[in-house]
């Protein structure tokens, strides 16, 4: 699954780690495991988005995205997500 992971986020950039469960077809609790493992190692950085720590559906609800690391370019820091 760590391959799988690896080729989505250096496919589509960034991608939040519900997108990345249903892509994988694996339940989110299963997947938080592989993500800390990839962030432990320093492949993958974790992009946080929103401020709204509630369930009451607003614009601005907080969003965990992730972001595979290439070694060899410099990433280039994002300050926003846009969620549609």
């Amino acid at each position: 699954m760590l391959k799988q992971i690896q080729t989505l986020l250096v496919t589509n950039e960034i991608m939040t780690d519900k997108t990345l469960a249903t892509k994988l077809g694996v339940d989110l609790s299963a997947l938080e495991g592989m993500l800390k493992l990839l962030l432990k190692r320093d492949q993958i950085e974790l992009v946080v988005g929103g401020d709204c720590e509630g369930s009451c559906g607003c614009v601005n609800a907080k969003v965990n995205a992730y972001r595979w690391l290439d070694k060899k370019l410099t990433a280039t820091p994002l300050s926003i997500i846009s969620v549609n």
